[in-house]
Parts: C-alpha cells; sequence; structure tokens
C-alpha cells in the first residue's frame, strides 16, 4: 500500500509566496509598460500636432506679401503682408484738408472686418474683442507676477499667383482665375469678367491665426484651445467695402495649444535689426521700421494624458520665445500632459528688395 504525502506548511507558503512575487512582477511589468505606452504616445501625437501644423502655417505665412507692388512691409503699406493696421487705427495722411488711412488693408474697408481684433495683435493690447475676433485666450501665466499673459493674433495678406483657366470659347464670360485654396480649405476660383452675382477678377487673401476654443474633454486641466485660421478676401480693384467670408471661427490646424506668440524682426533705418512685439511696434514712432520675418513660438499639448507621472511637474517653467510662463491648472485636477515649446523663424521672402521703391 503507497502513501500519498502532500505539501508540508513550510512549502505551501514558500510556493504561495513564490507565487504572489511572480504575479507582482507581471502587474509591474503590464504597469511599467502601460506608462511607458502613454509617454511614447503623448510625445508621438504631440509630434505629429505639431509638425503637420507649424509646416502648414510657415508654408502660408511665406506667401505674405506676395505680388504686391512694394517689398517694404510696415504698419503703412496698402497690402503690406504683415496686417497690422486698418481703417480703423491707420495713421492719417492729410492733404487738402482731406484725411486718407494709410493701412494695411484697403483704405475703404470699414465696419465689422475693419475691426482692430481681426488685425494682428499681441499681449499687452489695451482692448480685447469677443469670440470670434481675438480675445487673447491662453492658458498661461506669468511666471514671475503670475498674472495672465495673452496670446497674440497673426493675420496676414497675400495677392495669390493667378492661373487664366480659358475655357475656350467665343468670349471670356466663362473663363476664370485659379488662385490655389485658403488656409481653410476654400479654392480661390473667381470670374475674370463679372456676372450676374458675386465676385470677380483678382481677389487679396487674408489670413489671421489665433487661438479659440475647442471640444473639452471631462479632465482636462484648463481650457482646450486650439490654434484656428481664419481666412477671407477682398478685390484688389475699386473700392471694396468688407473682406468676404472674414471674421468668422476658422478651421482647427493644431489641436491644444496652450500659449501662441510670434515677434516681429523689423529693421531699423541704421540697419540694425531687433525682434518686438506687435504691441511694442506700434508703440513705436512713426515711420516706423520695416519688416522682414517673423519668429513664431507655440507652447503645445499632448492630446492623450499621460496619468500622474511624477516627472512631468505642473510648475514646470516654459520660455516662449521672450515670454517665461507656466500652465494654468486646476487644482482639482491630477491629469497630466506632455507640453514641448515649438519655435521657427520665417523669413519673409516676398518682403526682400527695393520694389516698388
Amino acid at each position: 500500500m503507497k502513501h500519498n504525502a502532500g505539501f508540508t506548511l513550510i512549502e505551501l507558503m514558500l510556493a504561495l509566496a513564490l507565487g504572489l512575487l511572480v504575479s507582482a512582477a507581471a502587474i509591474l511589468m503590464l504597469m511599467t509598460g502601460q506608462k511607458s505606452y502613454s509617454m511614447q504616445q503623448g510625445l508621438a501625437n504631440l509630434q505629429d500636432n505639431a509638425n503637420f501644423g507649424l509646416n502648414y502655417i510657415t508654408k502660408d505665412i511665406r506667401l505674405a506679401n506676395l505680388n504686391t507692388q512694394k517689398s517694404v512691409i510696415n504698419d503703412e503699406t496698402a497690402y503690406g503682408g504683415i496686417v497690422l493696421t486698418s481703417s480703423e487705427n491707420a495713421t492719417m495722411d492729410v492733404k487738402d484738408e482731406i484725411s486718407t488711412p494709410l493701412s494695411n488693408l484697403y483704405q475703404t474697408i470699414t465696419g465689422a472686418t475693419a475691426s482692430v481684433n481681426l488685425l494682428s495683435r499681441s499681449h499687452g493690447a489695451a482692448e480685447q474683442g469677443s469670440a470670434p475676433e481675438w480675445t487673447g485666450k491662453s492658458n498661461v501665466k506669468d511666471a514671475s507676477s503670475s498674472t495672465d499673459v495673452l496670446s497674440d493674433q497673426l493675420v496676414i495678406q497675400y495677392l495669390p499667383q493667378y492661373q487664366l483657366d480659358d475655357k475656350g470659347t467665343a468670349n471670356q464670360n466663362d473663363d476664370e482665375l485659379i488662385g490655389g485654396f485658403d488656409c481653410e480649405g476654400n479654392s480661390l476660383n473667381f470670374p475674370l469678367l463679372k456676372r450676374d452675382e458675386g465676385d470677380f477678377g483678382e481677389q487679396v487673401v487674408v489670413q489671421r491665426y489665433f487661438l479659440r476654443t475647442s471640444n473639452k474633454q471631462s479632465n482636462e486641466p484648463n481650457d482646450a484651445l486650439a490654434l484656428a485660421c481664419d481666412a477671407g478676401y477682398y478685390s484688389k480693384s475699386g473700392e471694396p467695402t468688407a473682406i468676404n467670408n472674414y471674421g468668422d471661427a476658422g478651421e482647427v490646424i493644431m489641436s491644444r495649444v496652450d500659449h501662441f506668440h510670434f515677434l516681429l524682426s523689423i529693421q531699423h533705418h541704421d540697419n540694425t535689426r531687433q525682434y518686438i512685439s506687435v504691441d511694442e511696434y506700434m508703440k513705436l514712432a512713426s515711420p516706423r521700421p520695416r519688416i522682414i520675418a517673423v519668429q513664431l513660438g507655440i507652447l503645445a499639448r499632448s492630446l492623450d494624458t499621460v496619468g500622474r507621472e511624477q516627472v512631468i511637474k505642473n510648475d514646470q517653467n516654459f520660455k516662449v520665445l521672450d515670454q517665461n510662463v507656466v500652465i494654468k491648472t486646476d487644482p482639482e485636477v491630477t491629469t497630466k500632459y506632455i507640453r514641448r515649446v515649438i519655435t521657427q523663424n520665417v523669413a519673409l521672402r516676398n518682403a526682400i528688395g527695393e520694389r516698388g521703391k
């Protein structure tokens, strides 16, 4: 007769302990892998979003001042590539008791689409508009004073390189000018000659880049902001009174942007150069210096949370060009996100040379 013996109490305890250790190691590996995946996913969508959005913006900004009469850009240049002035805030040229605005937007444009809050704006501006105009919305505050820092708004304009689409008929009534697409994806195709209704002939394109609110998830620590572009156009001929399709919420270019800031690179009369904000530029004595480039700064964050990762600090300082800022967060929200500052210098190649002098 065989006698079967089981585990002793000590053997059973050792087996259970080893099993627990193996299970704990497996759980730890799973948690570490999940953290690593969240971090990599956050970095990936941040990089993809930033690279695509920044490339899209810089490509358009290089069009500023295209096909204009003058290469020099300042606040008094008609059709100037960086839009700083309209009939609302332009320097007035008084001749024979007649005042004419020296503005970037054509002087006859008035009303809602000539609002100063639809022009290039920066932190320090005296007044902000209400959405969809520039509001200065951002998710940052000054690292030293803890006061809110407003985001900027960049407005450019250019005359597309139109191609004539000749339909091959006996007259030109059905011919069209093909000018590509604006930043919202709208086609820039216009009849060559006037028809019963609608715009015709060459149109100047105006595009503004600004932050606005977007769809927010329940666990986000601050406002869900996106970098958007709003585009419109006005006739190159005649006396236009408004910018068509301009002044709305536009289309999102980059999701989850906490701050947008840019500086103008200016060339003084003694050939020295300087980077300053729009507000600082407009405070200079007239005639103001020539603008030759734009420096962009974007504080972007990941779309997906990385949990409560300890290496990510809510009070981290970020340097966005000449600004030192920290994120405004809700203390009751503990989820964290990856953030990166992205910068780009954009030379205004259509502002080079002495064209039109």
